[in-house]
């Protein structure tokens, strides 16, 4: 067993290659621990002890290092020669020496099993038995003491009396992992409850999430099959690991950016097909997999399972990894800590990894790093050294949903209802402005991704987003027309949109709108919203903070706050029953006012009822509106609803911008309401779908964009005539 000692943030690790060590690698088998406490012997204080093999387990307590520096004094006090007494004598020195090495031996013994003292008491008493006369007195005086001594000194370690044959790996605190995985994963703690388990996408793995008795932050653990591969196939990948080759393969130099994935699958499922013994009936299926697990872990590290969890919204690894928890934020459970505790010298690593993507460094030099892993749907935002730590690393990571937010995804969790959602598509699609408000982690931005079936695929759609989270390629094709713009500079932002607007009319989609510069592009494209209507997502809190956002500290003057049709907010709540999202206010902002803005508050939250309640949207029946603004309207006919409603007039605190659009679009204010609440029984109708076949896909872009296709064919195909349009959906709808 080789020992390399290892400085991994604060900690330092004795690494112990096992590769040519006979028998199991484990501090059970009396053999391993010999060994590892002798090498210790001579080091000094170790926080963990990692014992390397095809299956490496990691010793997280530092009571192993007590331990061996224990018996190391021991050893000390074994080869003093003043400890026993005697004189210059020649038969005092051999009789010393006898017993300096029934001591020592007994120690060796001691290092295969630190639980037994046995061999301690024995040799004391054996000793008393065999001197007579002034030997047995001075076996009495010194070496009788000298051996209580050492004893003594081994009892008195505080974990001692725990030890048991079967309990080295209990009381070091073991856990054990494929060769491959790094860190440390912890299990959950005991007598935690499990509350909540589901599948990864992709069959990745198992998350389970428990409730822990005496921390109110719930514990997210991962049920990964790489932990469960057999002996004889980590075997097999430690082989192909440890291959040694003359030179670079002829074709790595594709071995970078987006290539790294596939050339590490295809590079290790050619090494374990030449690997693999003929006694080893491995089927092809089989070694592709085990290529796989190689691949995803030596390029995304631990973010790579994460990944495959859609409900992951965030990562933050604090440092020093070795010493905090990676915590998750779950969009129903919030934030949640794991067991799995990362190391510094594998997040360098993964930043210079990064970096070398980007053609840049990660260095002391550049000690920050904004990077993107677009296979995982990951931003990433690195820093070395942060805080008093040395050497260490701090990351956060944004995740976005492996596939595209609908709005019937976020009618079904609640988030709003089809009416004011069936109000927003139709404001949207005749030309409005709408700015989407809200704190971190409220979804803003996936609620601006939501509006691209929403404005649809006969509009084009220019979107401006700093980094990946739109999921641009999905739209493209199921045919909505997009053009990508990546704002690496905000700052440029303002001449990109002039560039874009000899396109022709389209829509502007900008994502997370930060600094000045970037306001003053949204709401400089939003004050040509005659052909290029804006949606963009903005950190605040409120109306009001973002007007003295807008107005007071980013110094834009207060008539730009005007081109803004509707501001939507959104907020996240704690509940019983996890985190919720919601939007709690779709407020139209009028366009009479000075100094102090107006608003006409078209919906509201009601905290009590968990709905988004309207307000002054419509008049009449109070009981009928409600209904209307239910999720299930399978029972509400619209056009008779459409009857006993009215838009609330100006006047009584309506809305003043539909009448304004209904008078410039030619339309009926009624034939207007009828197409929302029609659009509102539409999208109600694919909720019960989704419900009653217990089916999701029915909430995902490929069935909405065909859905929503369909049904706008409709309403061009038969214009005002909403009963044919209700009755061609009806029939359509019965065919899926």
């Amino acid at each position: 067993m080789r020992l390399e000692i290892k400085e991994s943030g604060p900690l330092k690790i004795a690494q112990f290659d096992c590769h040519d060590f006979e028998g199991p690698c484990t501090l059970e088998n009396p053999k391993c621990r010999a060994e590892v406490i002798k090498q210790l012997r001579t080091e000094g204080a170790i926080d963990r002890v990692a014992l390397s093999g095809p299956l490496s387990r990691v010793y997280c307590s530092s009571d192993i290092s007590a331990l061996t520096r224990t018996i190391a004094t021991s050893q000390q006090l074994a080869l003093d020669r003043s400890m026993y007494g005697g004189d210059e004598s020649k038969k005092c020195e051999k009789c010393i020496d006898e017993r300096i090495s029934a001591v020592t031996k007994a120690l060796d013994q001691i290092s295969e099993n630190p639980h037994d003292f046995e061999i301690l008491d024995s040799l004391a008493e054996k000793t008393m038995k065999e001197e007579k006369g002034d030997c047995k007195m001075c076996a009495r005086v010194h070496f009788e003491k000298l051996v209580d001594s050492i004893e003594n000194i081994l009892r008195g370690l505080p974990f001692i009396k725990k030890l048991k044959p079967e309990k080295y790996d209990e009381v070091f605190v073991m856990r054990q992992k494929p060769f491959f995985v790094e860190g440390v994963w912890n299990p959950p703690p005991a007598g935690s409850k499990l509350i909540e388990t589901y599948k990864l996408s992709e069959n990745r793995g198992t998350v389970r999430i428990y409730e822990r008795p005496d921390n109110p932050v719930l514990f997210y653990d991962l049920d990964l099959p790489e932990f469960k591969l057999p002996q004889e196939q980590l075997d097999l990948l430690d082989s192909a690991f440890r291959v040694r080759l003359e030179g670079a393969p002829g074709h790595a130099r594709f071995a970078y950016s987006g290539r790294m994935l596939s050339f590490a699958q295809e590079w290790y499922n050619v090494l374990l097909h030449m690997l693999k013994d003929e006694k080893q009936k491995l089927p092809t299926t089989e070694l592709q997999k085990l290529s796989n697990f190689m691949a995803e872990w030596l390029t995304s590290r631990v973010l790579e399972p994460i990944g495959h969890d859609d409900h992951i919204t965030d990562v933050y690894i604090s440092a020093p990894p070795e010493l905090q928890p990676l915590i998750v934020e779950h969009e129903r459970w919030g934030k949640m800590e794991t067991g799995i505790y990362w190391d510094t010298p594998s997040l360098l690593g993964l930043g210079e990894t990064l970096a070398s993507r980007l053609g840049t460094s990660f260095d002391e030099v550049r000690p920050q790093l904004d990077a993107e892993i677009p296979e995982l749907g990951m931003r990433l935002f690195l820093s070395r050294y942060p805080a008093i730590w040395a050497r260490s690393v701090e990351i956060a990571v944004r995740k976005r949903r492996s596939k595209p937010w609908t709005q019937p995804l976020f009618l079904e969790r609640g988030t709003m209802s089809p009416l004011a959602s069936a109000l927003l598509g139709n404001v949207l699609r005749l030309g409005s402005s709408a700015f989407v408000i809200g704190e971190m982690g409220t979804a803003k931005t996936s609620q601006v991704e939501t509006y691209i079936p929403e404005i649809g695929p006969q509009n084009r759609i220019v979107t401006f987003q700093d980094t990946e989270e739109l999921h641009i390629e999905d739209f493209i094709q199921k045919g909505y027309k997009l053009v990508n713009v990546r704002v690496s500079d905000p700052g440029h932002l303002d001449k990109q949109v002039n560039a874009f607007l000899r396109g022709g009319a389209s829509y502007w989609l900008i994502t997370e709108v930060r600094a000045a510069e970037a306001v003053r592009a949204a709401l400089g494209a939003a004050a040509r919203q005659g052909s290029q209507p804006v949606v963009a997502s903005f950190h605040a809190r409120s109306k009001r903070e973002m007007f003295d956002l807008v107005v007071h500290i980013m110094g834009l003057h207060e008539a730009a706050f005007k081109y803004v049709d509707f501001i939507i907010s959104t907020a996240r709540f704690t509940t019983k029953a996890g985190t919720i999202r919601r939007i709690v206010e779709i407020a139209e902002v009028r366009k009479d006012w000075k100094e102090i803005p107006e608003y006409v508050d078209m919906f509201v939250d009601d905290r009590k009822s968990d709905t988004l309640a309207p307000k002054n949207f419509l008049s009449g029946n109070k009981a009928l509106i409600n209904r209307l603004n239910g999720k299930d309207l399978s029972k509400v006919e619209p056009l008779q609803a459409a009857k006993k409603v009215d838009f609330l007039p100006p006047n009584k605190g309506g809305s003043h911008l539909i009448p304004q659009m209904c008078k410039r679009m030619g339309m009926d204010e009624e034939d207007f309401l009828k197409g929302i609440l029609v659009e509102a029984r539409m999208k109600s109708d694919i909720l019960a779908l989704a419900r009653k076949s217990g089916d999701q896909k029915y909430l995902e872009l490929p069935f909405i964009s065909s859905g929503y296709n369909a049904y706008f064919n409709f309403v061009k195909r038969n214009a005002t005539d909403f009963k044919r349009v209700l009755g061609d959906w009806r029939a359509w709808l019965k065919k899926i």
